[in-house]
């Protein structure tokens, strides 16, 4: 018998960094949020999940399946959270071939270049694309516009655009035990790039914990979510960089551990009450988890 399409599970409580505020904007003393996982669901079709992201309505899994493969869903909050595929998919091939088969990361902000990591053999790529062109298309057939070498990188790429000292860049992370670093780079010098070495492109860089899979940029207060394992492949951990004003803060991350076993891929929030996790197995490997907003200090 196949298992059921949504489990409901205990909640259990992640506190995750104040002044994560999302939609509503700052504020002051901070909220402090804690997500309370409330149920999980098998979702087909991406293969190994290697990350997650919400825009224009719509939430966007991608994975390595037979290619690399991005799939459009739109969020079911009731009677349980679940998402319900829209038919869209996009295969990263370009003429074909398999241009992006492993995608470690998805960049997109309204006014700033699109980037897709691929990550093969420890090394990365960016691909900077035109995301029309892919939804339209179906594929990376005529939407490439660019393919930059991350050589600045130890073990692969994930991009994500963050916000730092009133300017927006693109923020990637290693993967790896050792010499993990956090850097920022310039998105306007990254699209005339080849390397990412190049003069000019990388503006910051700060040490950061091992097995990273990905960043997510949390609204309007500016927190940066690194998304980790606690060990090689296992164990799900949040680590929160909040909001401030210079590029690399000194030290003022928040670290947070889930029971959760596998490896967990992605996250994201949804609005002020709800974020999604995808983790990379390919049955239940999408988790949903309430925002409980309470006043800093309780």
């Amino acid at each position: 018998m196949k298992p059921p399409r949504f489990r409901t599970i205990v909640p259990r409580t992640l506190w995750l960094v104040a002044a994560s505020s999302l939609l509503a904007g700052c504020a002051s003393p901070p909220a402090t949020p804690s997500v309370s996982l409330i149920g999980s669901q098998t979702v087909p079709g991406i293969g190994a999940g290697q990350g997650i992201a919400a825009r224009d309505g719509f939430i966007y899994l991608y994975g390595d399946a037979e290619t690399g493969v991005i799939r459009e869903y739109r969020l079911i909050r009731e009677p349980a959270p679940q998402l319900d595929w829209t038919g869209r998919e996009i295969r990263l091939t370009r003429d074909g071939e398999n241009t992006i088969p492993h995608p470690t990361g998805l960049a997109f902000h309204p006014g700033l270049p699109t980037f897709i990591g691929n990550t093969v053999k420890r090394q990365g790529t960016l691909f900077r694309v035109d995301w029309q062109r892919m939804l339209q298309g179906g594929n990376l057939d005529n939407a490439v516009l660019g393919v930059i070498e991350d050589d600045r990188a130890v073990n692969g790429t994930r991009p994500e655009n963050v916000r730092r000292a009133g300017r927006w860049l693109i923020a990637t992370s290693d993967y790896g035990q050792e010499r993990n670093e956090l850097r920022y780079y310039d998105p306007h010098r990254l699209t005339r790039a080849k390397k990412t070495s190049e003069a000019g492109v990388l503006v910051a860089h700060q040490a950061c914990g091992p097995w990273v899979q990905g960043l997510c940029w949390l609204g309007d207060c500016g927190v940066l979510v690194i998304i980790q394992n606690q060990q090689e492949g296992r164990g799900w951990r949040l680590t929160c960089l909040p909001s401030i004003q210079s590029l690399v803060p000194e030290s003022s991350e928040r670290r947070q551990d889930l029971e959760e076993r596998g490896e967990l891929e992605g996250f994201c929030a949804v609005g002020r009450d709800l974020c999604i996790l995808l983790r990379s197995g390919r049955r239940e490997n999408v988790f949903f988890g309430n925002l409980v907003w309470e006043s800093a200090g309780h």
